[in-house]
């Protein structure tokens, strides 16, 4: 999966600051929601903020390059957890925190932290 993902080697200073950053940006809602309101955006053809089956198979597309329907439908309603119809940034907000949380979890323990 796309996400944030430090896999350059990293010196002791800088895994502590990715740390930091991560856990800032965890805390940071505001900056979340227009991140993903932003990203949104660029694949919400209709302007309604949410993203419907089509557009979310368009931005795995240009993300992960060619995607079966099968995988994006999977995928969509993993996230879509209303059952709605449509992704929203409250949705994409826990999937992007749940791999922010991921990312600080395996840097800790990679770091003896």
């Amino acid at each position: 999966s796309s996400g944030i993902n430090a896999e350059w080697p990293l010196r002791p200073g800088d895994t502590a600051l990715m740390i930091q950053v991560l856990e800032r940006l965890l805390n940071d809602d505001a900056f979340l929601d227009d991140e993903i309101k932003k990203e949104i955006k660029q694949y919400d053809n209709d302007g309604n903020l949410k993203i419907d089956k089509a557009e979310f198979k368009a931005m795995l597309n240009s993300y992960l390059g060619t995607i079966s329907d099968d995988e994006a439908t999977e995928l969509f309603e993993d996230i879509d957890r209303d059952s709605s119809g449509y992704i929203e940034v409250s949705e994409l907000k826990r999937v992007l925190r749940n791999q922010i949380l991921q990312e600080l979890e395996r840097l800790k323990k990679e770091n003896g932290m």
